[in-house]
């Protein structure tokens, strides 16, 4: 018989567990959640294979394996350069008999998938193209810890309609949260997802809504999470990005008529000033650092649910 093995490559593929996922993660944060055995990934390795560098990306999952028992192995840009120096079904292959579980930050989706499909053991998306789903699930596990709830709450992206535009997408219509993206037409989120998104929203309840007018979209907010107008690559563009996305900043004025106790999110890196003014990212709405520290508690969450028999 053939074991099955669990990706996590998108929020999708949390899709029948998510909000358990979130309440585990919660739930191991404030110290409730006390776990069958102790250190349950005890002897288990995950291998981190990153294309992009990221602060966060590496010290939320290493430190979680470590919380959980089992040790991290980071393999940095230089060593694997995957599809270069090896193909991508090699280094699947190969790491599948040292881990037994795989991180990938990667910058392509698609090798993302080649990857998950020659590794014979589970493989979450760190970060690719077109999603970020630890990232979402670190979103809204700080919403839910700030709000109590979910369902029906007002959730803003402003900006760039991006890989984790996508995921919030996705995420906030599973939970039942109503979702508005504001960004410029040209640089509108992947229309599959849109439309997937839709579909899950028409049985949860929730509103998906595009838009390009940012104060529009922040009436009534919730939550106003904003991203870097320049990842990793676009360097090149990067003067005429800050031209297209400057009324996008997410400021004092953009967010007057959000809801009195809203709250500010940005998976970090900021460029205060730049995607959002000093005094909203450094202001009492933002919850950054939690929602950063997050991270470790969610991805702690999905690993045990990717590693779970």
């Amino acid at each position: 018989m053939i074991e099955l093995k669990r990706d996590i490559l998108s929020v999708l593929d949390m899709k029948d567990d998510f909000e358990q996922i979130l309440n585990e993660a919660l739930k191991m944060k404030s110290g409730q959640k006390k776990t069958q055995k102790k250190d349950p990934l005890k002897g288990k390795v995950l291998g981190m294979v990153f294309e992009k560098p990221s602060l966060r990306t590496r010290m939320s999952f290493e430190v979680g394996m470590t919380q959980l028992g089992g040790s991290a192995i980071y393999i940095s840009p230089n060593e694997v350069q995957i599809g270069k120096r090896e193909s991508v079904s090699d280094v699947a292959n190969v790491l599948s008999r040292y881990v037994d579980v795989i991180m990938y930050r990667a910058f392509s989706n698609q090798v993302m998938r080649e990857l998950a499909k020659h590794a014979s053991v589970p493989v979450i998306n760190g970060l690719d193209d077109m999603e970020h789903p630890c990232q979402c699930a670190a979103d809204l596990l700080t919403v839910l810890e700030k709000k109590k709830a979910l369902k029906g709450l007002q959730m803003v992206y402003v900006g760039d309609g991006n890989n984790v535009c996508n995921s919030l997408l996705l995420g906030c219509a599973l939970v039942g949260m109503n979702m508005r993206a504001a960004t410029p037409k040209s640089h509108r989120p992947d229309k599959d997802i849109v439309t997937k998104a839709e579909e899950i929203a028409k049985n949860t309840g929730a509103k998906i809504e595009l838009m390009s007018n940012p104060f529009h979209a922040c009436d009534g907010a919730d939550v106003v999470y904003t991203d870097t107008w320049i990842s990793m690559g676009q360097e090149a563009e990067k003067a005429e990005r800050e031209a297209l996305f400057l009324p996008y900043q997410v400021n004092d004025k953009l967010t007057e008529k959000a809801n009195k106790d809203w709250l500010f999110l940005h998976c970090l890196p900021a460029h205060r000033d730049m995607e959002v003014s000093t005094a909203v990212i450094d202001g009492p709405h933002s919850v950054v650092f939690d929602q950063a520290e997050n991270r470790m508690h969610a991805q702690k969450a999905i690993l045990l649910a990717a590693l779970s028999k």
